[in-house]
């Protein structure tokens, strides 16, 4: 079962983003490899540069 999306986050090239499964739109696909997301940045660990992200639509709401 899949439980998110990992993605490289421009700018930070030693960062790794994920974004969880529940945060993205329910019966949607998953985003295809090399399409570019507007996220933010939920929560991340300074320690081992892992960012957690969300659509940035999601956080409007």
């Amino acid at each position: 079962m899949p439980f998110g999306v990992f993605v490289e986050i421009d700018g930070q090239p030693d960062a790794l983003g994920l974004v969880e499964i529940v945060a993205l739109p329910r019966g949607g696909e998953l985003p295809a490899i090399g399409v570019h997301l507007d996220l933010v940045v939920v929560n991340h660990a300074d320690h081992n540069w892992q960012a957690r992200l969300r659509p940035a639509t999601e956080a409007a709401e």
